[in-house]
């Protein structure tokens, strides 16, 4: 191992001793906190969902305020 690896090791260490996710609970793309599951933190799509609590408010709000929407779609033919 050069003393490039045995340094970054050590503060990976100690980074990881600070980080909410650890071994055993190791943040991957299907962790809570990575889907978009009602609270703040999850981004990732759930159920056509995407984004926290408040991008999700945020959108509904603004959509309300856009003539386009699901039932009609902003395309060339609506543009």
């Amino acid at each position: 191992m050069s003393n490039l690896e045995e340094i970054s090791t050590q503060y990976r260490e100690r980074e990881v001793a600070r980080n909410d996710y650890d071994k055993e609970d190791v943040y991957v793309s299907g962790h809570d906190d990575a889907l978009s599951t009602g609270d703040e933190a999850g981004k990732g799509e759930v159920n056509g969902q995407v984004g926290g609590a408040t991008d999700i408010k945020t959108r509904q709000s603004s959509i309300t305020k856009n003539k386009y929407n699901k039932n009609r779609e902003y395309n060339a033919g609506t543009a």
